[in-house]
């Protein structure tokens, strides 16, 4: 798969996407959206991938946030079908059956952090650094981050990183709960590519019926995710993962899932 802005490989059933926009620390523009787009549809029905990997080219930044040079010169009428197109692909990703994992190599700010945010599982690198800038910049985020960012590490925070622009250390936000995991730099992807792995292991039809379930837990009451909850979990007995998982348990031995 050839792009402009990223940079997409699969194997061993994992799909890497690497922003590559180094010389503008991987910021995202609206091209960079529209083939994000592109690759989500791909990952979604490519039955040879299961996890998908999000991370930045470089050393320096996951993605430093949107394009100013690019933002500066749209006006309200342009500035409204960009933040649609940014909310549909961050959307897409969130309820895309198959977990996607954000692989934080550096600065992830406004943008950045709001496609972090909008993945289902972060691994962080020690110099990753997490920040929501754009009130220096004049603007509100248009990347959906006010939506999700409260629901993770609470509105008070949230409202901080908004109306002050300071930032994150990794630590910090693995304590705030934005981050799954921290390690070291040099084995970010090493790390990042376990847990896919780890998450590969286990019966992909019980894995996005989880996803679909915490995911409706944000926004349902609890008596609809309750009603789903039971819904899902009867599904998994008419499954032949079911039946292989259970097995392989009395009979002591590893499992091996089709997603059937």
């Amino acid at each position: 798969m050839s792009f402009d802005d990223l940079l997409v490989e699969s194997n061993d059933r994992i799909m890497t996407v690497r922003l590559n926009r180094p010389d503008v620390l991987n910021a995202l523009r609206e091209n960079t959206f529209r083939e994000l787009d592109e690759v989500l549809s791909i990952f979604a029905t490519d039955p040879s991938t299961g996890v998908m990997i999000i991370t930045g080219v470089g050393d320096r930044a996951f993605s430093a946030g949107g394009d100013v040079r690019v933002l500066e010169t749209l006006t309200s009428k342009e500035a409204y079908p960009f933040a649609q197109l940014t909310h549909r692909v961050l959307d897409k990703i969130e309820h895309t059956e198959k977990p996607v994992i954000a692989a934080v190599n550096g600065y992830a700010f406004g943008a950045g952090c709001d496609l972090a945010v909008a993945c289902d599982l972060v691994v962080a690198s020690e110099k990753a650094v997490f920040g929501e800038p754009p009130a220096s910049l004049g603007i509100t985020t248009p990347f959906g981050g006010t939506q999700r960012l409260p629901r993770i590490i609470g509105p008070k925070r949230a409202k901080h990183l908004f109306f002050t622009g300071d930032s994150l250390n990794a630590e910090t936000a693995l304590r705030f709960g934005l981050v799954n995991k921290v390690v070291k730099h040099e084995e970010l992807l090493i790390e990042t590519r376990n847990m896919a792995e780890k998450i590969l292991s286990k019966a992909p039809i019980a894995v996005k019926y989880f996803k679909r379930l915490v995911n409706l837990s944000m926004t349902s009451s609890l008596v609809d995710g309750d009603k789903a909850e039971i819904d899902l979990y009867s599904r998994c007995f008419d499954t032949e993962d079911k039946n292989e998982g259970m097995r392989a348990f009395i009979e002591k031995r590893k499992p091996v899932f089709r997603g059937k």
